[in-house]
This record gives C-alpha cells, sequence and structure tokens, in this order.
C-alpha cells in the first residue's frame, strides 16, 4: 500500500512538473523566445510525454523559426492523436502551402472516405470504451429478447440486439485499426533541400523523380537503408531512410 501510494506520489509529481515545463514552454514561445520555447518542449517530450497540444506547439515553434519541413513533421505527429482537429489541419495547410512539391492527391473512394472519418470520431482508448459499453448493451437486449413474452417486445429486442452486435464489432475494429496506426511509423517527411527518387535500393538506380523537403512520403517497405515510398498521387521509388523522418 505505501509502495502503491509513492508511485501515485510519483506519478503525479511527474505531471505537475510536466505541466509546469509545459507552462515554461508556451510562456516563452508568447514572448517570442522560440529557442527557449523548442529547449523545453523537447526537454518534455524527451521526459517521455507525448500529446497532440504538444506536438503542435512544437509545430507552431518551428514555424515560427522558419524551419518547414520540421513544422509539417510534427503537424503531422499532432494531427495523427486528433485527426479531427481544426487548428492542425488549418496549420499543417499554410505549411504545406510553403513547399515546393505541389502533389495531386489520388481520389479516394467514398466508402474508403466514409470509413476513415468513422474511424476518426473516437481515439482508440475511445472506441476501446465504446465497445464495452455497447457489449454491456448487446447482453443485456439478449437477456431480454430471451426472456421477452410477447411477440412486440422480442422483435424490439432483436433488432436492439443486432443494431447493438454491429455497431460493436465497428467498434472493436475501429479501436484495433486505432491502435494500429498509432504504434506504426510508416510515414514520413522529407527532410533533404532535394532528393531524388531512384528505381531501385541504390544510388545507381535510374532516376525517377525529384523531391524536396516537406514532402509526405508513405513507407512501404525497407530494404537495408533504403525505404520504397509512395506519394500523394500514387508515384512509387527508392529514398535513403536518412532523407526522411518517419512518424
Amino acid at each position: 500500500m505505501i509502495l502503491a501510494m509513492g508511485f501515485a506520489c510519483m506519478l503525479a509529481n511527474g505531471q505537475k512538473l510536466q505541466k509546469d515545463e509545459f507552462a515554461k514552454a508556451n510562456a516563452y514561445y508568447n514572448d517570442s523566445k522560440y529557442d527557449s520555447a523548442m529547449i523545453t518542449y523537447n526537454r518534455i517530450i524527451d521526459e517521455g510525454y507525448v500529446s497532440a497540444q504538444l506536438y503542435y506547439n512544437i509545430g507552431n515553434t518551428y514555424f515560427k523559426l522558419r524551419n518547414i519541413p520540421m513544422s509539417i513533421y510534427y503537424y503531422e505527429c499532432a494531427l495523427k492523436h486528433e485527426p479531427n482537429n481544426k487548428d492542425i489541419k488549418n496549420n499543417l495547410s499554410v505549411a504545406n502551402a510553403l513547399i515546393t512539391d505541389k502533389i495531386e492527391p489520388l481520389p479516394v473512394f467514398f466508402m474508403t472516405r466514409w470509413w476513415r472519418n468513422a474511424g476518426n470520431i473516437l481515439s482508440a482508448d475511445g472506441w476501446a470504451t465504446c465497445s464495452i459499453i455497447v457489449f454491456a448493451i448487446l447482453l443485456t437486449a439478449l437477456f431480454l429478447y430471451i426472456t421477452a413474452r410477447t411477440k412486440a417486445a422480442k422483435k424490439s429486442m432483436f433488432f436492439t440486439t443486432l443494431v447493438a452486435l454491429v455497431i460493436f464489432v465497428a467498434s472493436v475494429v475501429f479501436a484495433a485499426n486505432k491502435s494500429r496506426y498509432m504504434k506504426s511509423n510508416d510515414e514520413a517527411i522529407i527532410m533533404k533541400p532535394t532528393i531524388t527518387v531512384k528505381s531501385s535500393p541504390s544510388s545507381s538506380g535510374v532516376d525517377l523523380f525529384v523531391l524536396h523537403e516537406g514532402t509526405k512520403v508513405e513507407i512501404e517497405e525497407n530494404e537495408g537503408n533504403w525505404n520504397k515510398i509512395k506519394i500523394a498521387d500514387g508515384s512509387v521509388g527508392w529514398l535513403p531512410e536518412d532523407a526522411m523522418l518517419r512518424f
């Protein structure tokens, strides 16, 4: 019990220190002391704390320091945690307007877009909680269906059970997908001012096209120090690992 209380106190103290550091970094930012703000924000990350707000603030700080590729990187990290946050989306859009590459994305099938939007309504923990609640409703509806004495009650509970089952399955799938996405690091931002994409994982490969710093890529596979990447318009090729920063 004493150990548990001690651990709780340590955790609470750690959270307080993080909040104090976060407030200090924000104060530096508001005073236009961007270098000091960056040092303090990075110290928080080094302590193992991450959040959409922290990444967003770091992105804003890099933007003020005119480091657009790094600002895009941290906006993307923030958006990964909160995909529906309008402030993050807006600032990311502003930063992307300042980079060289203007890539037209491939159209997304409306059902795929709907499924992604639905999955982004809640976080992984939110969907997990939702699945537990809906499962309880499912069991209750199933019990009431079995014990119902009238045809109308059975019919009502049957449809309630069916709807709850569909929502439960969807919640579990969304929770699993979100959890897997949060743990993945198969996206990246190009950090080299200019880099030529190759046809094979070798510097002697055929030149395919050129990318510039700040461009987002999807990493499809890895071979040694080379990554097979895909950009928004569907074009693929190979780039060295050190040309990009994963998130």
